[in-house]
């Protein structure tokens, strides 16, 4: 697989989908950097991670929905990891509710750490991903962030949070269409999480439509494991 031995930052690593792709992309080779919220979560990936492949991984608390925290973290990847070679944005805050059962702060929060947060890591990200051979950013938005979907239990705050994201996705690969960083994003629907570590997670898939993060971690495979000049700028998943 083209991920062996490259280096990733993962977003979010500290439980669900981001574990079970941090957990996976470590199966295959991929050295990595997780980042999330809670260090506890975060030490319980990367001692699945060790148990499994003997890989050792840094883990670094970043709240993206903070910008202090955003910026901090984004300065210590820079720093400390300057053979990075990617980095996937899934961390990010779910909101459901409507509109006036919503506070002022989760809105922002939610805002934040879907769209300001990844913009400040991937702005202190952007020289040393420029500098290496090939390098991704990745970005798991959801089927929120495409328009005219209907909301199916998120938030009008989600939505706009993914939509945002949606935004951003677009607007870098433009920017960077003729550099060596591919930008690219994954949008699934509504999933169950499934852990590697669950006999489940090999189970055939069930034949009710249903996704799993698993089926979600093997579209993220398939879009990083392109060849350096296939760049799959949108991979829909319902």
């Amino acid at each position: 697989m083209r991920i062996s031995k490259r280096k990733f930052a993962i977003t979010g690593a500290g439980r669900g989908l981001g574990a079970a792709l941090a957990i996976k992309m470590a199966d295959a080779g991929a050295q990595l950097v997780l980042l999330a919220r809670g260090r506890e979560a975060l030490q319980d990936t990367a001692g699945t991670i060790l148990g499994r492949t003997g890989q050792q991984v840094d883990v670094i608390a970043c709240d993206l929905a903070k910008v202090d925290s955003a910026a901090a973290a984004g300065k210590q990847l820079t720093d400390q990891h300057r053979d990075l070679d990617g980095i996937i944005h899934n961390g990010a805050m779910w909101l459901p509710g409507s509109m006036d059962k919503l506070s002022d702060i989760d809105i922002q929060a939610c805002i934040a750490s879907a769209a300001i947060g990844p913009l400040i890591l991937t702005r202190h990200l952007l020289q040393n991903l420029k500098a290496r051979e090939q390098a991704d950013i990745l970005t798991v938005v959801s089927t929120s962030g495409l328009q005219n979907r209907p909301l199916g239990g998120a938030s009008v705050a989600f939505a706009a949070a993914k939509s945002a994201q949606a935004g951003f996705v677009h607007g870098l690969a433009d920017e960077l269409a003729a550099t060596n960083v591919r930008v690219t994003a994954v949008y699934p629907g509504d999933f169950e999480d499934v852990s590697p570590n669950d006999p489940a997670w090999d189970e055939p898939v069930a034949n009710d439509q249903t996704l799993s993060n698993r089926e979600v971690v093997d579209a993220i495979f398939f879009i990083l494991n392109q060849p350096p000049k296939v760049a799959i700028r949108s991979l829909v998943i319902l």
